[in-house]
Protein backbone atom coordinates (compact mmCIF):
# COMPACT_ATOMS: atom_id res chain seq x y z
CA UNK A 1 0.00 0.00 0.00
CA UNK A 2 0.80 3.27 -0.76
CA UNK A 3 1.67 6.47 1.06
CA UNK A 4 0.03 8.68 -0.88
CA UNK A 5 -2.70 10.31 0.72
CA UNK A 6 -5.78 12.58 -1.34
CA UNK A 7 -7.10 15.68 0.17
CA UNK A 8 -10.48 16.42 -0.82
CA UNK A 9 -11.63 19.91 -0.56
CA UNK A 10 -13.45 22.75 -2.04
CA UNK A 11 -10.25 24.83 -2.38
CA UNK A 12 -12.91 28.02 -3.33
CA UNK A 13 -14.10 28.01 0.46
CA UNK A 14 -11.85 25.18 2.30
CA UNK A 15 -8.12 26.31 0.37
CA UNK A 16 -6.53 27.17 3.72
CA UNK A 17 -7.64 24.50 5.80
CA UNK A 18 -6.98 21.68 2.86
CA UNK A 19 -3.20 22.88 3.63
CA UNK A 20 -3.07 22.78 6.80
CA UNK A 21 -3.81 19.22 6.51
CA UNK A 22 -1.12 18.90 3.84
CA UNK A 23 1.59 20.37 6.09
CA UNK A 24 -0.08 17.72 8.74
CA UNK A 25 0.48 15.15 6.46
CA UNK A 26 3.90 15.92 5.73
CA UNK A 27 4.93 15.82 9.67
CA UNK A 28 4.22 11.89 9.48
CA UNK A 29 6.40 11.66 6.07
CA UNK A 30 3.28 10.65 3.80
CA UNK A 31 2.41 12.17 0.27
CA UNK A 32 -0.60 14.56 0.31
CA UNK A 33 -2.04 15.59 -2.43
CA UNK A 34 -4.77 17.85 -2.88
CA UNK A 35 -7.79 17.48 -5.00
CA UNK A 36 -9.85 20.62 -5.97
CA UNK A 37 -13.50 19.32 -6.06
CA UNK A 38 -14.78 23.41 -5.90
CA UNK A 39 -17.63 24.15 -8.68
CA UNK A 40 -18.31 28.13 -8.30
CA UNK A 41 -15.22 30.28 -7.60
CA UNK A 42 -11.70 30.72 -8.74
CA UNK A 43 -9.80 28.12 -5.95
CA UNK A 44 -7.98 29.73 -3.17
CA UNK A 45 -5.23 27.83 -3.39
CA UNK A 46 -3.12 25.85 -5.98
CA UNK A 47 -4.38 22.04 -6.20
CA UNK A 48 -2.10 19.20 -6.94
CA UNK A 49 -5.27 18.23 -8.79
CA UNK A 50 -7.36 21.00 -10.03
CA UNK A 51 -11.02 20.27 -10.62
CA UNK A 52 -10.31 21.13 -14.67
CA UNK A 53 -8.24 17.09 -14.38
CA UNK A 54 -11.35 15.79 -12.44
CA UNK A 55 -14.03 16.94 -15.43
CA UNK A 56 -11.37 15.44 -18.06
CA UNK A 57 -11.44 12.15 -16.16
CA UNK A 58 -15.26 11.81 -17.21
CA UNK A 59 -14.54 13.42 -20.84
CA UNK A 60 -16.32 16.31 -19.50
CA UNK A 61 -15.45 20.50 -21.07
CA UNK A 62 -14.03 22.35 -18.06
CA UNK A 63 -15.58 25.71 -19.77
CA UNK A 64 -18.56 24.45 -20.78
CA UNK A 65 -19.06 22.85 -17.18
CA UNK A 66 -17.91 25.99 -15.55
CA UNK A 67 -20.61 27.95 -17.68
CA UNK A 68 -23.44 25.67 -17.48
CA UNK A 69 -22.84 25.87 -13.22
CA UNK A 70 -23.33 29.53 -13.18
CA UNK A 71 -25.92 30.09 -15.65
CA UNK A 72 -27.95 27.62 -13.71
CA UNK A 73 -28.39 24.96 -17.04
CA UNK A 74 -26.30 22.20 -14.59
CA UNK A 75 -27.93 22.23 -11.21
CA UNK A 76 -26.14 22.49 -8.31
CA UNK A 77 -26.75 18.94 -7.26
CA UNK A 78 -25.72 17.32 -10.49
CA UNK A 79 -22.52 19.42 -10.52
CA UNK A 80 -21.57 18.21 -7.09
CA UNK A 81 -22.23 14.57 -7.73
CA UNK A 82 -20.00 14.90 -11.10
CA UNK A 83 -17.20 16.59 -8.94
CA UNK A 84 -17.40 12.88 -6.76
CA UNK A 85 -17.52 10.96 -9.51
CA UNK A 86 -14.47 12.69 -11.83
CA UNK A 87 -12.57 12.01 -8.30
CA UNK A 88 -13.39 8.73 -7.71
CA UNK A 89 -12.39 7.85 -10.99
CA UNK A 90 -8.76 9.03 -10.79
CA UNK A 91 -8.31 7.98 -7.12
CA UNK A 92 -9.20 4.33 -8.65
CA UNK A 93 -6.32 4.99 -10.91
CA UNK A 94 -4.05 5.70 -8.05
CA UNK A 95 -4.92 2.34 -6.70
CA UNK A 96 -1.00 0.94 -5.79
CA UNK A 97 0.24 3.83 -4.40
CA UNK A 98 -3.14 5.42 -2.83
CA UNK A 99 -2.76 4.94 1.20
CA UNK A 100 -5.63 6.79 2.20
CA UNK A 101 -7.96 9.57 1.30
CA UNK A 102 -8.92 12.58 3.93
CA UNK A 103 -11.96 14.97 2.75
CA UNK A 104 -13.38 17.81 4.45
CA UNK A 105 -16.67 20.05 4.40
CA UNK A 106 -19.71 21.68 4.46
CA UNK A 107 -22.72 20.47 2.82
CA UNK A 108 -21.39 20.22 -0.57
CA UNK A 109 -17.65 19.47 -0.28
CA UNK A 110 -19.06 16.31 2.44
CA UNK A 111 -21.24 14.89 -0.79
CA UNK A 112 -18.43 15.63 -3.52
CA UNK A 113 -15.84 13.76 -0.78
CA UNK A 114 -17.80 10.95 -0.15
CA UNK A 115 -19.16 10.02 -3.80
CA UNK A 116 -15.89 10.08 -4.12
CA UNK A 117 -14.74 7.36 -1.58
CA UNK A 118 -17.80 5.31 -2.07
CA UNK A 119 -16.02 4.16 -5.27
CA UNK A 120 -12.87 2.82 -3.22
CA UNK A 121 -12.69 -0.43 -2.03
CA UNK A 122 -13.29 -2.02 1.36
CA UNK A 123 -10.17 -1.24 3.63
CA UNK A 124 -8.57 1.61 2.18
CA UNK A 125 -9.07 4.31 4.89
CA UNK A 126 -11.61 6.75 4.18
CA UNK A 127 -12.03 9.79 6.73
CA UNK A 128 -14.55 12.79 6.30
CA UNK A 129 -14.39 15.81 8.74
CA UNK A 130 -17.90 17.43 8.22
CA UNK A 131 -20.04 19.97 9.43
CA UNK A 132 -23.11 18.03 8.96
CA UNK A 133 -21.86 14.81 10.90
CA UNK A 134 -23.98 15.60 13.52
CA UNK A 135 -27.06 14.86 11.23
CA UNK A 136 -28.48 12.37 9.25
CA UNK A 137 -25.57 10.91 7.73
CA UNK A 138 -26.40 7.87 6.21
CA UNK A 139 -26.91 9.04 2.48
CA UNK A 140 -23.11 9.87 3.06
CA UNK A 141 -21.65 6.97 4.12
CA UNK A 142 -24.08 4.80 3.06
CA UNK A 143 -22.74 0.57 3.53
CA UNK A 144 -19.06 2.10 3.15
CA UNK A 145 -16.39 1.83 5.47
CA UNK A 146 -16.01 5.72 5.76
CA UNK A 147 -14.91 7.25 9.33
CA UNK A 148 -16.87 10.91 9.69
CA UNK A 149 -16.12 13.34 12.42
CA UNK A 150 -17.65 16.29 13.23
CA UNK A 151 -15.88 19.62 12.52
CA UNK A 152 -17.28 21.52 15.14
CA UNK A 153 -16.52 25.17 14.34
CA UNK A 154 -17.06 25.59 10.96
CA UNK A 155 -14.21 25.05 8.13
CA UNK A 156 -13.65 27.76 6.76
CA UNK A 157 -12.17 31.07 7.12
CA UNK A 158 -8.77 30.10 7.76
CA UNK A 159 -8.06 27.16 10.98
CA UNK A 160 -8.78 28.44 14.24
CA UNK A 161 -7.82 27.39 17.85
CA UNK A 162 -11.39 24.96 17.72
CA UNK A 163 -10.52 23.49 14.05
CA UNK A 164 -6.93 22.77 14.86
CA UNK A 165 -7.43 20.55 16.81
CA UNK A 166 -10.30 18.35 15.20
CA UNK A 167 -8.30 18.62 12.13
CA UNK A 168 -4.90 17.34 13.72
CA UNK A 169 -7.31 14.89 14.87
CA UNK A 170 -8.01 13.37 11.65
CA UNK A 171 -5.05 13.60 10.33
CA UNK A 172 -3.76 11.69 13.60
CA UNK A 173 -6.00 9.26 12.82
CA UNK A 174 -5.47 8.99 8.85
CA UNK A 175 -1.98 8.51 9.75
CA UNK A 176 -2.72 5.64 11.64
CA UNK A 177 -4.81 3.98 9.39
CA UNK A 178 -2.02 4.59 6.70
CA UNK A 179 1.11 3.75 8.69
CA UNK A 180 -0.79 0.55 9.98
CA UNK A 181 -2.61 -0.95 7.05
CA UNK A 182 -2.66 -4.58 6.54
CA UNK A 183 -4.73 -4.84 3.61
CA UNK A 184 -7.33 -7.66 2.84
CA UNK A 185 -7.01 -10.58 0.82
CA UNK A 186 -10.51 -11.33 -0.62
CA UNK A 187 -9.37 -14.43 -2.79
CA UNK A 188 -7.34 -16.37 0.32
CA UNK A 189 -8.28 -19.90 1.00
CA UNK A 190 -10.64 -19.53 3.87
CA UNK A 191 -13.71 -20.99 4.40
CA UNK A 192 -16.09 -18.25 4.87
CA UNK A 193 -19.75 -18.04 5.41
CA UNK A 194 -21.65 -14.34 5.53
CA UNK A 195 -24.70 -14.46 8.29
CA UNK A 196 -27.88 -11.44 8.23
CA UNK A 197 -28.68 -10.99 12.23
CA UNK A 198 -30.61 -8.00 14.02
CA UNK A 199 -31.01 -8.56 17.53
CA UNK A 200 -34.23 -10.23 17.63
CA UNK A 201 -32.56 -13.23 16.10
CA UNK A 202 -29.26 -12.86 18.03
CA UNK A 203 -29.83 -16.12 19.79
CA UNK A 204 -30.04 -17.75 16.28
CA UNK A 205 -26.98 -15.85 15.17
CA UNK A 206 -24.68 -17.27 17.89
CA UNK A 207 -25.72 -20.42 17.65
CA UNK A 208 -24.94 -20.62 13.95
CA UNK A 209 -21.64 -18.88 14.73
CA UNK A 210 -20.12 -21.52 17.47
CA UNK A 211 -20.93 -24.52 15.19
CA UNK A 212 -19.40 -23.00 12.22
CA UNK A 213 -16.32 -22.05 14.28
CA UNK A 214 -15.95 -25.37 15.10
CA UNK A 215 -16.11 -26.69 11.70
CA UNK A 216 -13.36 -24.25 10.93
CA UNK A 217 -15.38 -21.78 8.80
CA UNK A 218 -14.71 -17.98 9.20
CA UNK A 219 -17.88 -16.03 9.99
CA UNK A 220 -18.67 -12.54 9.44
CA UNK A 221 -22.26 -11.46 10.62
CA UNK A 222 -23.88 -8.19 9.06
CA UNK A 223 -26.56 -6.33 10.77
CA UNK A 224 -29.65 -6.10 8.53
CA UNK A 225 -30.13 -2.91 9.31
CA UNK A 226 -30.12 -1.23 5.83
CA UNK A 227 -26.11 -0.99 5.25
CA UNK A 228 -24.81 -4.22 6.92
CA UNK A 229 -26.92 -6.16 3.79
CA UNK A 230 -25.98 -3.95 1.41
CA UNK A 231 -22.19 -4.22 2.37
CA UNK A 232 -22.80 -7.92 2.52
CA UNK A 233 -24.47 -8.06 -1.28
CA UNK A 234 -21.04 -6.11 -2.80
CA UNK A 235 -18.63 -8.76 -0.76
CA UNK A 236 -20.96 -12.20 -2.11
CA UNK A 237 -20.59 -10.19 -5.53
CA UNK A 238 -16.86 -9.53 -4.82
CA UNK A 239 -16.18 -13.60 -4.06
CA UNK A 240 -15.80 -13.07 -0.58
CA UNK A 241 -17.77 -15.94 0.13
CA UNK A 242 -18.23 -20.00 0.05
CA UNK A 243 -21.97 -19.83 0.82
CA UNK A 244 -24.49 -17.70 2.95
CA UNK A 245 -27.09 -17.61 5.77
CA UNK A 246 -29.20 -15.28 4.47
CA UNK A 247 -31.18 -15.72 8.13
CA UNK A 248 -32.47 -12.48 8.82
CA UNK A 249 -34.67 -11.05 5.67
CA UNK A 250 -36.23 -7.90 7.75
CA UNK A 251 -34.52 -5.24 5.01
CA UNK A 252 -36.66 -7.11 2.48
CA UNK A 253 -39.63 -5.14 3.90
CA UNK A 254 -37.68 -2.14 3.53
CA UNK A 255 -37.92 -3.19 -0.24
CA UNK A 256 -41.51 -3.49 -0.17
CA UNK A 257 -42.66 -0.19 2.40
CA UNK A 258 -39.85 2.43 2.04
CA UNK A 259 -40.92 3.99 5.65
CA UNK A 260 -38.66 1.61 7.13
CA UNK A 261 -35.27 3.22 8.44
CA UNK A 262 -33.64 -0.02 7.41
CA UNK A 263 -34.29 0.35 3.76
CA UNK A 264 -30.88 -1.32 1.88
CA UNK A 265 -29.33 0.74 -0.76
CA UNK A 266 -28.42 -2.23 -2.51
CA UNK A 267 -31.08 -5.12 -4.45
CA UNK A 268 -31.11 -7.67 -1.40
CA UNK A 269 -31.05 -11.37 -1.48
CA UNK A 270 -29.52 -11.19 -4.75
CA UNK A 271 -26.00 -12.38 -5.47
CA UNK A 272 -26.09 -15.58 -3.67
CA UNK A 273 -29.13 -16.68 -5.57
CA UNK A 274 -27.49 -15.23 -8.95
CA UNK A 275 -23.76 -16.63 -8.29
CA UNK A 276 -25.20 -20.27 -7.13
CA UNK A 277 -23.71 -19.74 -3.94
CA UNK A 278 -25.22 -22.71 -1.40
CA UNK A 279 -27.94 -20.55 0.25
CA UNK A 280 -29.64 -21.22 3.58
CA UNK A 281 -32.75 -19.08 4.37
CA UNK A 282 -34.75 -18.05 7.35
CA UNK A 283 -37.58 -15.35 7.61
CA UNK A 284 -36.18 -13.75 10.55
CA UNK A 285 -37.33 -10.34 11.21
CA UNK A 286 -39.71 -10.24 8.65
CA UNK A 287 -43.08 -9.23 9.96
CA UNK A 288 -42.59 -6.10 11.37
CA UNK A 289 -41.13 -2.24 10.67
CA UNK A 290 -38.07 -0.43 12.12
CA UNK A 291 -38.41 3.40 13.03
CA UNK A 292 -36.41 5.06 15.25
CA UNK A 293 -38.25 7.22 18.39
CA UNK A 294 -42.11 6.79 18.94
CA UNK A 295 -42.76 10.28 18.22
CA UNK A 296 -41.24 9.42 14.30
CA UNK A 297 -43.63 6.96 13.38
CA UNK A 298 -45.28 7.89 10.59
CA UNK A 299 -49.39 8.37 11.31
CA UNK A 300 -50.30 5.47 9.19
CA UNK A 301 -48.73 2.92 11.51
CA UNK A 302 -49.84 3.90 14.86
CA UNK A 303 -51.93 2.13 16.81
CA UNK A 304 -50.79 -1.78 15.72
CA UNK A 305 -48.70 -3.60 17.93
CA UNK A 306 -45.67 -1.90 18.81
CA UNK A 307 -42.63 -2.69 20.98
CA UNK A 308 -40.05 0.13 22.25
CA UNK A 309 -36.48 -1.47 21.78
CA UNK A 310 -34.63 1.50 22.93
CA UNK A 311 -34.97 5.43 23.09
CA UNK A 312 -34.35 5.59 19.26
CA UNK A 313 -36.08 2.08 17.94
CA UNK A 314 -39.40 1.61 17.77
CA UNK A 315 -40.68 -1.72 16.18
CA UNK A 316 -44.32 -1.92 14.64
CA UNK A 317 -46.14 -4.96 13.38
CA UNK A 318 -46.90 -5.50 10.10
CA UNK A 319 -50.79 -5.90 9.13
CA UNK A 320 -51.69 -8.93 7.23
CA UNK A 321 -51.96 -7.53 4.16
CA UNK A 322 -48.30 -5.65 3.98
CA UNK A 323 -47.21 -9.30 5.49
CA UNK A 324 -48.54 -11.17 2.32
CA UNK A 325 -47.01 -8.35 0.29
CA UNK A 326 -42.85 -9.28 1.66
CA UNK A 327 -43.79 -12.77 0.99
CA UNK A 328 -44.67 -12.01 -2.53
CA UNK A 329 -41.36 -10.17 -2.66
CA UNK A 330 -39.28 -12.56 -1.24
CA UNK A 331 -40.76 -15.26 -3.44
CA UNK A 332 -39.93 -12.74 -6.43
CA UNK A 333 -36.02 -12.87 -5.20
CA UNK A 334 -36.33 -17.12 -5.65
CA UNK A 335 -37.35 -16.98 -9.14
CA UNK A 336 -33.94 -17.79 -10.92
CA UNK A 337 -32.79 -19.86 -7.71
CA UNK A 338 -31.18 -23.26 -8.38
CA UNK A 339 -31.34 -26.86 -6.55
CA UNK A 340 -28.86 -25.72 -3.60
CA UNK A 341 -31.03 -22.69 -1.84
CA UNK A 342 -33.33 -24.12 1.69
CA UNK A 343 -35.85 -22.05 2.74
CA UNK A 344 -36.01 -22.63 6.57
CA UNK A 345 -40.09 -21.81 7.54
CA UNK A 346 -40.09 -21.57 11.84
CA UNK A 347 -43.81 -22.28 13.00
CA UNK A 348 -43.33 -20.14 16.22
CA UNK A 349 -42.15 -17.32 15.37
CA UNK A 350 -39.66 -15.15 13.33
CA UNK A 351 -38.04 -13.40 16.01
CA UNK A 352 -37.90 -13.18 19.67
CA UNK A 353 -40.77 -10.63 19.37
CA UNK A 354 -43.35 -12.36 17.88
CA UNK A 355 -43.05 -15.94 20.80
CA UNK A 356 -46.22 -16.49 22.62
CA UNK A 357 -46.56 -14.01 24.78
CA UNK A 358 -44.53 -11.12 22.61
CA UNK A 359 -45.46 -8.04 22.14
CA UNK A 360 -45.34 -8.32 18.62
CA UNK A 361 -47.17 -12.53 18.71
CA UNK A 362 -49.34 -12.62 15.76
CA UNK A 363 -49.50 -16.23 14.90
CA UNK A 364 -52.87 -16.04 12.34
CA UNK A 365 -50.49 -13.83 10.23
CA UNK A 366 -47.18 -15.54 10.27
CA UNK A 367 -49.28 -18.84 9.62
CA UNK A 368 -50.75 -16.88 6.14
CA UNK A 369 -47.19 -15.29 4.87
CA UNK A 370 -45.74 -19.35 5.27
CA UNK A 371 -48.62 -19.91 3.20
CA UNK A 372 -48.09 -17.81 0.71
CA UNK A 373 -44.28 -19.03 0.39
CA UNK A 374 -45.76 -22.39 -0.32
CA UNK A 375 -47.93 -22.07 -2.21
CA UNK A 376 -45.56 -19.71 -4.80
CA UNK A 377 -41.94 -20.13 -4.26
CA UNK A 378 -40.00 -21.57 -6.67
CA UNK A 379 -39.87 -25.38 -7.01
CA UNK A 380 -36.06 -25.27 -6.88
CA UNK A 381 -36.16 -24.34 -3.53
CA UNK A 382 -35.91 -26.97 -0.61
CA UNK A 383 -39.09 -25.72 1.73
CA UNK A 384 -38.50 -27.11 5.58
CA UNK A 385 -40.80 -26.29 8.33
CA UNK A 386 -39.51 -26.76 11.97
CA UNK A 387 -42.36 -26.26 14.70
CA UNK A 388 -39.68 -23.81 16.61
CA UNK A 389 -39.31 -20.63 16.90
CA UNK A 390 -36.37 -18.77 14.63
CA UNK A 391 -34.40 -18.80 17.82
CA UNK A 392 -34.48 -22.26 19.16
CA UNK A 393 -31.51 -24.60 18.98
CA UNK A 394 -32.90 -26.99 16.50
CA UNK A 395 -33.30 -24.38 13.98
CA UNK A 396 -29.96 -23.69 14.15
CA UNK A 397 -29.22 -27.33 14.16
CA UNK A 398 -31.22 -27.40 11.10
CA UNK A 399 -29.37 -24.64 9.22
CA UNK A 400 -25.58 -26.18 9.70
CA UNK A 401 -27.40 -29.51 8.10
CA UNK A 402 -28.37 -28.20 5.61
CA UNK A 403 -25.39 -25.83 4.91
CA UNK A 404 -23.51 -28.91 4.91
CA UNK A 405 -25.56 -31.41 2.51
CA UNK A 406 -25.29 -27.80 0.04
CA UNK A 407 -21.43 -27.56 0.47
CA UNK A 408 -20.76 -31.24 -0.05
CA UNK A 409 -23.16 -31.49 -2.99
CA UNK A 410 -21.51 -27.92 -4.56
CA UNK A 411 -17.80 -29.99 -4.47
Amino acid sequence: MGRKVVVLATLDTKGMEAFYIKNLLLEYGLEPIIFDLGILDEPKAKPDVPREDILRELNIDPKEFAEGVKSGIIRRDEAIKTMGLGAGKVLNKMLRELGGVIGIGGNQGTAAASIAMKSLPLGIPKLLVSTVASGNIRPYIEYKDIMMMFSVSDLEFGPNTISKVILRNAVNAMAGMVLGYRGIDVYDSAKRIAITTLGSTGKLTKSCVEMLKKLNYEVVVFHASGAGGSAMEELIENGFFNAVLDLNLHELVGEVIPEDIYRPMKPRLTNAVKMGLPLIIAPGSINYLVFGPPESIPHRFLGRKTHYHNPYNTNVRLTQEELLSVADHLNTKLVNARDNVVLILPLKGFSVLDREGGPLYEPGDDMKFIERIEGKVSNAVKVMKINSNINDLDVALNVIKYLNDLVRNSK
